[in-house]
């Protein structure tokens, strides 16, 4: 065998990897494994080599979903961080995967089907105006890094993604598997929090105590677990057999959430599961196995209902022991009302230096925790336009052909759209909307070869390589 072909066989053999649930398992243990190292350094270089094969050796850029989506949660609570220079260092690889990966594949034709493309980027230019001509008091360094990390990371992420992605997989079981993945991740990582909390003496029971995975606060990592717990029911749709597996990792992740007393996250968390249980149930409705399992489960749950119902109501009284006003959230809704009357057409932007200081800092820009008062307060008039637009064409693309993970996507939309009307997750970029960007460009790419149509950007071989395969199921 000559140096070539083996070399092409081992990329191959890659392309094949990355592409599977094994490659997704993998990165979901390896940052596990990183977050508990609590060196971010080299966390962020072991994350640069993975990042720079994929993106070096393969064309198909959908294995970059579950790598962007777990990347983020490497960050521990306890790390300290290094000169900028070592970073940069490190992220070297990555960086010379991306130039190879550019100067090397062709792209896709940007068409018709890149329905999210254009509201995508009216909201950012919306973000990159927002504070034109405003008297309110603004910083030019937080208005870049808040822009850079809710507006372009996004949007950037989606076009690659969309530019560069192929069908090389199933997509729904591959973006499917990639949420459970991510799930297990977070679950295991606020266990370890949770529990470790625990065995130093902390009542974490009460409303005081907020597990921090670093990365995450006790908001953003429910609100990211919520949309997992979505894709839970997804497989447990295609059969009985995933209903006791998949509904045990569904009460740990709910565990997760229960701990860290977030009353937003708990009662959208609950019309997720609300609307999951339906959902499964509507799939299922013919078949007696899945009702015997249900039934099981049902008396299995009453149970522990029965023995650990103080314990549990102990937890959700203290969760909801305080009212709205305790968080400074309607502090800050009246807020960015004042600032969209002071300026009604930009906002006061997202450079925006406020007066609730404790509620803000953690992600580097002033967070009006709402979806609503955070665009009319930081964009004005003209991103409250740009942002219907990109609702109606995210919507639109949900619904226009439903398939079961649209419906779950929609589904864990509901909690997470929801919740974000009292709390950051529509400008958290990472990891909250550059998930869903990416599960935009997922669908994109699923209408447009499910239609039958080719990107521009396939070479040659892979189009004669398409039209024999067609040939062989005619001739079949």
């Amino acid at each position: 065998m000559t140096f070539a072909r083996a070399a092409r066989r081992a990329r191959e053999t890659f392309d094949d990897f990355v592409h599977s649930k094994l490659y997704i398992a993998l990165i979901a243990a390896v940052a596990f494994v990183l977050w508990k190292g609590e060196n971010l350094l080299a966390a962020i270089a072991v994350l640069g080599v993975i990042g720079g094969l994929v993106l070096a050796l393969v064309r198909d850029m959908v294995p970059m979903v579950p790598f962007v989506a777990m990347a983020p949660c490497v960050v521990h609570v306890d790390e300290m961080p290094a000169q900028l220079w070592q970073y940069a260092l490190a992220l070297l690889p990555a960086v010379a995967g991306l130039i190879i990966h550019l100067a090397c594949y062709r792209r896709n034709k940007i068409d018709r089907g890149m329905t999210n493309l254009l509201p995508m980027a009216l909201l950012l230019l919306a973000m990159i105006a927002g504070g034109l001509f405003s008297p309110a008091v603004k910083d030019a360094k937080t208005a870049v890094v808040s822009i850079l990390y809710s507006g372009v990371a996004p949007f950037g992420v989606y076009l690659f993604v969309r530019l560069y992605g192929e069908s090389k997989c199933r997509l729904n079981d591959y973006a499917a598997s990639t949420m459970v993945g991510w799930g297990i991740l977070m679950a295991a990582q606020a266990m370890s929090v949770i529990l470790q909390a625990k065995a130093a003496g902390v009542d974490i029971a009460s409303n005081s105590y907020a597990a921090h995975l670093g990365w995450a606060n006790s908001n953003v990592y429910p609100t990211a677990l919520m949309v997992c717990m979505a894709f839970n029911f997804y497989f447990m749709c295609k059969s009985w057999k995933f209903l006791v597996p998949y509904g045990l990792l569904t009460c740990l992740q709910f565990a997760c959430i229960l701990y860290a007393h977030s009353r937003g996250a708990l009662i959208f968390t609950v019309l997720v599961l609300i609307a999951g249980v339906i959902a499964v149930t509507i799939y299922n409705r013919k078949n007696a196995l899945f009702w015997a399992v249900m039934i099981t489960a049902a008396v299995v749950l009453l149970l522990l209902l029965t023995f650990y119902w103080e314990k549990l109501t102990l937890i959700a009284s203290n969760t909801f022991s305080d009212k709205l006003q305790a968080s400074g959230r309607d502090y800050l809704y009246l807020e960015a009302m004042d600032s969209f009357l002071e300026n009604p057409v930009f906002g006061a932007g997202f450079g925006y230096v406020g007066y609730v200081t404790g509620l803000h800092t953690e992600i580097g820009f002033y967070q009006l925790h709402s979806t609503v008062f955070q665009t009319l307060g930081s964009m004005g008039l003209v991103g409250a336009a740009a942002m219907v637009y990109l609702y109606i064409a995210r919507y639109y693309t949900v619904f226009r052909h439903i398939t079961r993970w649209k419906i779950f996507f929609f589904v864990a939309m509901i909690g997470f759209e929801g919740y974000s009307l009292i709390d950051t997750g529509t400008f958290a970029g990472l990891p909250c909307m550059t998930v869903i960007y990416m599960f935009l460009a997922m669908f994109e790419l699923e209408y447009v070869y499910g239609s039958g149509e080719i990107p521009a950007g396939r070479t040659l071989k892979e189009l004669l390589a398409q039209r024999r395969e067609v040939w062989k199921r005619k001739k079949a």
